[in-house]
């Protein structure tokens, strides 16, 4: 190994094995380095990672029971660590797809395949330590948030045709994005794709339309290089990004789906998928999403307490219109109700939320007995709190007494809450979820005006662009019957179009959800009806056609 300083440098090796942890201790000891620790596990790993700042860390993926090396990897990269800018090699015996790509979500310096020969690993490192000193002070500059400093030094090492002038220019672009300095960050990333076409620089140039708001340059930067790398997740990152801009939920979750395809373990995506298919009512898509969300968050530190509520819910509200797709993901979502507490952290109100939604949770399991245990546990942790932190948890409330099937006292407490927070127009807007008629000025305004763009398009026979309409509104007014029917009418008048059996089952999980939420003397109930038999009509027609 060539004299870099190795005897001074630190490092830690991360194996479940002892005998690899040794194999690795002699190999880093013959290379010249002579301080080195080794940890068991990922979370022994952690807490030598808060006591000192390693130089190197090599870390198996597969830690055994506890966190991943993936998942050590995201805790220093993501979080306040001295180790967070440390060179950090991947090592594994696996070479799965899967595996791969989500390690690379948080690039680690290094990814090397056991079994791992010591020539292979002395020129790994060379080359690492080598590209870090010749960076030393760009590196420097950047920690201590000299952007002009660092961007100085990096044109003095282009200009003197440094080796690693590729990272310097992609530092470069990264700090001129930064300073949102966009004519800089275009002219570096189109002199580097003169030269040669780079995936960093073509994001590079992703990133710089979005930042100006050309989204179709964006969206055309994307498309070919995902023509020519379709496994490029950063890719499909920036495209998620794009169609957020857009506020097209539909082709969010489109690309979120094609992205949790390709790398299933990344925590976030599914976090993602699972909250914007929530949005999209695709309940089926958002409560697998959140399962697995939930599990890959065991050992991660991105678990969220807001995602297990939201598995949870995602199953109730699934469970609402179709029980037998809800089935399946019933005892896991209780699980995931129960452990709420002890997995992050015990208050009252907490207690309340996870009770409350173990309650509705056990409806759907059948267990009327535990269903009314839960919720009178989670009335006595709830009290009569009028704090407006507890508003969500009384929201809660609302919706397991109607699960429950005690009408009465739902609408008592609904009513109560209204009464309190009557001159409150933010807390109004969270209440309008309950309500078919919202009673805050936003919310009525919204509605108003998604009325007025949604039976334009519908005069104008666009049905596709009216349903549009109605169901963005629908997103954040979910027992809004009017707004549901109008939605559900746009739908019925498009399959009139053309018979398409995915928007015939849309259509009847919408009227599932209306029947659960409408009553005899709603002033819209022979809309409803009437519209159900247009629809059964139209079902029946088909299958006649297709039996003829």
């Amino acid at each position: 190994m060539a004299d870099l300083g190795f005897y001074k440098m630190h490092a830690l090796i991360i194996d479940d094995f002892e005998n690899f942890r040794g194999t690795l201790y002699k190999m880093l000891m013959d290379l010249g380095i002579g301080n080195v620790d080794s940890a068991a596990s990922g979370e022994e790993a952690l807490r030598y990672c808060k006591a000192r700042n390693y130089d190197l860390i090599l870390c198996d993926n597969n830690l055994g029971k506890g966190k991943s090396g993936q998942q050590v990897l995201e805790e220093l990269r993501s979080t306040d660590n001295p180790c967070a800018e440390s060179l950090f090699i991947l090592v594994s015996a696996e070479s799965s797809k899967s595996i791969i790509m989500a390690a690379y979500d948080y690039e680690p310096d290094a990814y090397l395949a056991k079994p791992i020969t010591p020539k292979a690993l002395d020129q790994r490192l060379n080359r690492l330590f080598e590209q870090r000193s010749e960076l030393k002070e760009v590196l420097a500059a950047q920690k201590a948030g000299d952007d002009a400093l660092a961007i100085k030094l990096c044109n003095d090492l282009v200009a003197q045709g440094s080796r690693y002038t590729n990272s310097c220019q992609k530092i470069l672009g990264q700090l001129y994005l930064k300073q949102n300095n966009l004519p800089a960050a275009e002219e570096l990333y189109r002199t580097v794709l003169d030269n040669r076409e780079l995936e960093w620089a073509q994001l590079g140039m992703v990133k710089t339309r979005l930042a100006q708001k050309d989204l179709l340059g964006a969206q055309q930067w994307l498309e070919n290089i995902l023509q020519s790398n379709p496994l490029c997740m950063k890719a499909y990152d920036l495209k998620a990004e794009l169609f957020k801009l857009q506020n097209n939920t539909e082709g969010l979750q489109e690309v979120l789906q094609k992205a949790t395809d390709l790398s299933p373990l990344s925590i976030l995506r599914q976090q993602e998928l699972g909250a914007v298919a929530q949005q999209n009512n695709d309940l089926l898509t958002a409560a697998n999403a959140l399962k697995r969300a939930v599990k890959l968050g065991e050992h991660s530190c991105f678990d969220k307490a807001d995602v297990h509520s939201l598995f949870a819910q995602a199953t109730i509200d699934l469970f609402s219109i179709d029980k037998e797709l809800a089935k399946p993901l019933v005892r896991d979502a209780v699980a995931c109700a129960v452990n709420m507490e002890d997995k992050f952290g015990k208050n009252n109100l907490r207690k309340a939320e996870s009770l409350l939604l173990e309650s509705q949770l056990q409806v759907c399991a059948g267990d009327q007995r535990r269903a009314q245990d839960a919720l009178a546990s989670a009335q006595s942790a709830l009290g009569s709190s009028k704090d407006e932190s507890a508003l969500p948890v009384q929201i809660e409330m609302v919706r397991a007494l109607r699960l429950l099937g005690r009408t009465n006292e739902a609408q008592e407490c609904l009513a109560e809450l209204l009464h309190r927070y009557a001159a409150n127009e933010q807390q109004l807007q969270k209440l309008d979820v309950l309500l078919d008629e919202p009673r805050s000025e936003k919310n009525k305004l919204m509605v108003a005006e998604i009325n007025k763009k949604g039976i334009a398009h519908y005069n104008a026979k666009d049905f596709s662009a009216a349903a549009d309409a109605f169901k963005t509104a629908l997103q954040k007014l979910p027992n809004h019957v009017g707004l549901r029917l109008n939605y559900v009418q746009a739908l019925i008048d498009k399959l009139k179009t053309g018979f398409d059996v995915s928007l015939s089952e849309k259509i009847q999980q919408t009227f599932t959800k209306t029947t659960a939420i409408i009553s005899q003397q709603h002033p819209q109930f022979q809309r409803y009806r009437q519209l159900n038999d247009v629809y059964n009509s139209l079902v029946r027609a088909h299958e006649k056609q297709q039996r003829g």
